[in-house]
């Protein structure tokens, strides 16, 4: 879970491929940790509208291409350019000595890169070209001298918690409908209680409950745990998707139990995990059972997160399925903690029948941060191939996408109906 702006994140994410690099003596995509490359082949170059615009802007005099690159915006008045369905084309124009573009295609924010200049009198036309998956869906901004800013010929601004980004979304990505609110169907509710965990290390915080429609005439209901729960609802719009699928009948109706984040939950996360997955299991979910009509079976209960929450979820599971059989995740982090969690559950015949979990990762998610140092695509894939020998139930994903909300939100239906559906 990132916990700094993208440039602050991208000096010491740099530093981190500059030691990866170093260790493993390669970085394309034959090393063991492999970066998936955005490097467009000649082919497709030799095809583009825009590349043959760069080199006929080239080989005019300087005071003449500031009249073609007017008319080239006015043609083209939304960044990126998309072409062939595979290749996206940045610009920037106006007066700078430098442009860099950065996002989760720079190796997850990790590698500004510099856009190519052309002179055009007072101004500079900035750009550059990649070649991505047609369904590929990524964040970015540009860093203008020394300002960060979203590209201003972009209007699709995307959420972060850290700051607005620009997204770049290919011909084949389609947003999903099932966030939007539907006036026409039946709302669930939200109530609202303070947690205050006998473990004093734990900080106290605030926990928002969703509760189905139609919740008086329900009972026994499963349970969903959401870490980092506070921006899980604003930015994934869950209760909307809650309440659109309970309404389609594709789950059953669910209790979510929203758990704030708080700044000392990372540490908690990733090392001092019994504290937390104590104060979850032996406090807040009887305070939850005592005041909801939950079933008390762990089969009923899911536990998830997104990147450092989602190796708590899958850990707390994995160590108190008195507690919780499933566990999801987006971006997971992975650590020798959770192999080896993973490896203790499975002895137990019984538990390793009963585990269900889900994880996804994206292709050009972050390059450090997980076990040794691994991408997080290597180690969630490691993670896969683990759960594959030691026979646990799982759903595994890659997406062409990175470690953003607005790629986790789209798939916060596909992880609801993987448990709940009716």
């Amino acid at each position: 879970m990132k916990t700094a702006g993208p440039y602050t994140i991208s000096v010491f994410y740099f530093i981190c491929f500059l030691l990866f690099v170093s260790i493993s003596g390669c970085s394309d995509n034959t090393a063991p940790n492999p970066v998936p490359s955005t490097t467009p082949g000649k082919e497709l170059l030799e095809k583009s509208n825009f590349v043959k615009f760069i080199e006929s802007l080239k080989i005019l005099p300087v005071e003449e291409r500031s009249t073609v690159i007017q008319q080239h915006l006015a043609n083209n008045p939304n960044s990126p350019i998309i072409e062939d369905n595979r290749l996206a084309c940045f610009y920037w124009y106006g007066k700078a000595s430098t442009v860099l573009i950065n996002g989760d295609i720079q190796f997850g924010w990790a590698k500004p890169d510099t856009m190519e200049a052309i002179i055009c009198g007072k101004e500079r036309f900035f750009f550059k070209i990649y070649s991505l998956p047609p369904d590929a869906r990524i964040d970015y901004q540009f860093i203008v001298d020394d300002s960060t800013i979203t590209d201003p010929r972009n209007q699709f601004i995307t959420p972060s918690g850290f700051g607005l980004h620009s997204q770049c979304a290919m011909p084949l990505f389609k947003t999903n409908p099932i966030r939007e609110f539907r006036p026409s169907i039946q709302h669930g509710t939200i109530d609202s209680l303070f947690f205050k965990s006998k473990t004093i290390s734990v900080q106290e915080r605030k926990i928002k409950i969703y509760k189905p429609a139609g919740y008086d005439n329900l009972s026994t209901l499963p349970t969903l745990y959401i870490n980092d729960g506070f921006k899980a609802m604003e930015f994934c719009s869950y209760a909307n998707v809650l309440d659109n699928l309970i309404a389609d009948k594709k789950i059953t109706p669910v209790i979510v139990v929203f758990i704030q984040y708080r700044e000392s939950d990372r540490e908690y996360f990733l090392n001092k995990t019994k504290d937390y997955t104590t104060a979850i299991c032996d406090e807040l979910i009887p305070l939850i059972d005592q005041n909801y009509k939950t079933s008390h079976l762990p089969e009923d209960r899911v536990i998830a997160g997104i990147s450092a929450g989602t190796h708590i979820s899958l850990l707390t599971a994995l160590k108190r399925p008195d507690k919780f059989l499933n566990a999801a995740g987006q971006s997971a982090t992975i650590t020798t903690e959770l192999f080896d969690a993973l490896t203790e559950a499975a002895e137990n015949e019984k538990t390793r029948q009963a585990f269900s979990f889900y994880f996804d990762v994206g292709r050009y998610d972050l390059l450090s941060g997980a076990v040794e140092n691994q991408t997080f695509l290597y180690a969630n894939q490691n993670l896969h191939k683990k759960m594959e020998t030691t026979g646990i139930r799982h759903v595994f994903n890659i997406f062409n996408d990175g470690h953003e909300w607005a790629n986790w939100r789209e798939r916060v239906d596909e992880i609801l109906i993987y448990f709940f559906s009716k």
